[in-house]
């Protein structure tokens, strides 16, 4: 019965689960790397005699945070329950062993587990941290409304820190967080922390925390990052603590109590960067201020067909409606229905990623609403992913049991940051790896990842997969989410962004309930049958079989159509791209005249399923559409992304070749700039071109040899 409960779960939520023993994870189990969603897994580990109720991962790890209220501690947690119940909102409940309450919320960024920072008796699951889920003995649901988002008030509550440091001045240079030798001892506390064994981890957690406190005083330390990877050490050991409402408090204790002792890092050596004057580099690459949003002109706007049906649908029926957003997730509805049916000639197809920005509370989750709905009373649910991603293989795993899905993903800013961040677990940076090479494997075959275990976990083979892509976000967790190296390795490239030109839609009185019309249903079914007499290569029943290979309908382009893709290929594509050249922006601007084409492909399909042509109008509809997107997107990166790795990087290739001269890239790799040659390679040539460093051919040296370039800093003003 714990089997089908837990699959249940898994399957309900889209949450990884694992079996405990009691409250404890069972024995010898890694329950954050073994945690899944998918029900073989979840039966192989839940057959043990000592699994006897149902744990869940809280955090990144599940996209869900669990307020716990504890109701037996003085009833102070009730008190706090019955307080502010008309403030929060209507969520995912349940009733613990020891009568206190669990909400349920989706989680926002980076929050940690905590106890009473919210209030006596209210603590948090967050990263880190598990809870165990009904119908595990002692535990029962008391309420099952869909999961709500976590409020903001209780998320300013529970992700307040220790900010009483008061930082002494330094005229030391501090990049990349703290000196190398402080950023060396906080790694080093951080292990001593993980590490410590029973009996000794409140000493370990003590310690480190006054020594790193001590640092972050003295200037040596950024405060967010110390406090940030010690409450990540705290947060790996809190399962192990007998009293974790104590670990976490003598956390808090100890840091502030360090912060009250400055201490300097080391003696600045001769070759420290002491000297080194980085401000002029670093105001210039300052993120700058966002610019509004351009305005969306009614020729992007102005579509028919089931895009223009599915958009009136949005509007119609949205409390604050927006067309722009509902247009990108239309794009998507019928891209991922048109999936393996329908290509140009170049065999470009209509595999989509879009992601939708605006702020709080705008009405960018409605569209999505609608797409399902309609979706669902069509009878075509196959063509819907799961909400949550738990593993790059379940990613594979859905396109294997239909080779054509949507993924629909809220807070997509949060879930970029949780498969991209530096601490991201395997399992998780390997969603992103699979979808970048699924967006260009939708023509072809795709192998996946060989496993050691071939019996337990086989290697998902797939042809010609079709993944579509609609991910909404606000602006600052979007770009915080992405580093700079997302500009150069394609990655941003293959987004679509829409960004809404009104972040508070006046609201819409009439506002209904969403009920897809017999219509725009008929049209959603007949793109997904295709072509109207195309054989897709014998048996139309393998048309959507993830192992089969079919021969799609090649959408014919009428001769005004190719001859304006060719005009616009040469006039703005081909133009820009000789502008933003060696540029963080090439590899976007690259796939200007690709991304214009699928939507032209797209609106042709939408128009007219059964026997679509891309005409002249479609054409300039994708150019002008995916030319917006293109310039909103690098409008949006230069204000958002300039405070990012990439940026740090370049600081610290200049930082090197001041302190120690011109340099070739071999020197400068060995000096220790740690970057893939490629990479470096890259910012060097951007910063030739900005007049940040300069490039001279070095004459061969005595012994004879090739020439090489050595690269110097530019004194600036």
């Amino acid at each position: 019965m714990i089997i089908a409960d837990a699959i249940w779960m898994a399957q309900t939520y889209g949450v990884p689960v694992f079996p405990c023993s009691g409250k404890i994870p069972v024995a010898g189990l890694k329950w954050k790397e073994m945690a899944s969603q998918d029900p073989d897994d979840i039966r192989r580990m839940f057959t043990r005699s000592d699994a006897t109720h149902i744990g869940m991962p809280t955090g990144q790890a599940s996209g869900l945070v669990v307020i716990d209220i504890d109701i037996k501690d003085g009833a102070q947690g009730g008190a706090w329950l019955d307080a502010h119940a008309q403030a929060i909102l209507a969520t995912l409940m349940a009733q613990t062993q020891s009568g206190g309450v669990h909400l349920y919320f989706r989680a926002p960024a980076m929050l940690r587990n905590s106890a009473g920072k919210i209030a006596p008796g209210v603590d948090v699951r967050g990263d880190g941290g598990y809870v165990i889920v009904p119908p595990s003995p002692g535990y029962i649901w008391i309420a099952h409304d869909d999961v709500a988002p976590l409020p903001e008030w209780i998320y300013e509550a529970a992700s307040v820190t220790p900010q009483t440091i008061i930082v002494q001045p330094v005229h030391r240079t501090i990049l990349d967080g703290g000196s190398p030798y402080a950023l060396a001892g906080l790694e080093a506390e951080c292990a001593n922390i993980r590490n410590a064994p029973d009996g000794a981890k409140h000493f370990a957690i003590n310690k480190a925390a006054y020594s790193i406190g001590g640092l972050v005083a003295s200037g040596d330390l950024d405060h967010s990052v110390a406090w940030g990877e010690l409450s990540a050490a705290v947060g790996d050991i809190l399962i192990r603590c007998r009293d974790q409402r104590h670990a976490l408090k003598t956390l808090e204790t100890a840091y502030r109590d360090g912060g009250g002792r400055p201490r300097a890092a080391a003696v600045a050596q001769p070759n420290d960067f002491n000297d080194i004057d980085l401000s002029p580099f670093l105001a210039k690459t300052v993120a700058k201020k966002p610019q509004p949003p351009a305005p969306i002109g009614s020729n992007l706007l102005d579509v028919g067909g089931v895009i223009g049906m599915l958009v009136e649908e949005c509007n119609k029926t949205a409390i604050r409606p927006q067309p722009f957003l509902a247009l990108g997730a239309a794009i998507c509805a019928v891209g991922v229905l048109a999936g393996r049916k329908y290509r140009t000639r170049t065999d470009l197809r209509t595999n989509i990623y879009i992601a939708a920005i605006a702020e709080s509370g705008a009405g960018k989750d409605h569209a999505p609403e609608v797409v399902r709905r309609a979706f669902s009373e069509a009878g075509l649910d196959r063509y819907m992913a799961g909400e949550n991603i738990a593993s790059g293989r379940a990613v594979l795993t859905s396109l294997g049991k239909h080779p054509a899905r949507l993924f629909q993903i809220d807070e997509l800013g949060l879930f970029l940051r949780g498969v991209t961040g530096k601490n991201a677990p395997g399992h998780r940076m390997e969603i992103w790896s699979e979808l970048l090479k699924l967006y260009s494997r939708a023509k072809g075959s795709y192998g996946g990842t060989e496993y050691a275990d071939q019996k337990e976990n086989a290697r998902i083979d797939l042809q010609q997969p079709h993944c579509c892509l609609y991910g909404m976000t606000t602006p600052s967790t979007f770009w915080a989410a992405l580093e700079g190296g997302a500009m150069l390795d394609g990655s941003l490239a293959r987004f679509l962004v829409f960004v809404t030109d009104n972040h508070r839609p006046t609201r819409n009185k009439n506002a209904g309930i969403i009920e897809p019309c017999g219509a725009l249903l008929q049209d959603l079914k007949a793109i997904a049958r295709g072509p109207l007499g195309h054989d897709f290569g014998g048996n139309l029943a393998e048309t959507m079989v993830s192992t089969a290979s079919i021969t799609p309908y090649t959408v014919p382009c009428d001769d005004d159509a190719d001859e304006l893709h060719d005009n616009m290929l040469e006039n703005e594509e081909d133009i820009w791209a000789r502008k933003v050249a060696g540029s963080a922006a090439a590899s976007i601007v690259a796939r200007l005249g690709e991304n214009a084409m699928k939507l032209a492909l797209v609106r042709a399909v939408s128009d007219n399923p059964e026997a679509p042509v891309i005409g002249r109008e479609a054409v300039q509809w994708g150019w002008d559409l995916a030319m917006h997107c293109t310039r909103g997107l690098l409008r949006d990166a230069s204000a958002y992304m300039a405070d990012n790795e990439h940026t740090k990087q370049a600081n610290r290739i200049v930082e090197y070749l001041r302190r120690h001269g011109a340099l070739t890239l071999r020197e400068l790799y060995a000096k220790g700039i740690r970057i893939d040659l490629k990479q470096l390679r890259e910012l060097l040539a951007q910063l030739v071109e900005v007049g940040y460093v300069t490039a001279q051919a070095a004459p061969p040296g005595p012994t004879g040899g090739r020439p090489t370039t050595k690269y110097a800093a530019v004194d600036q003003d």
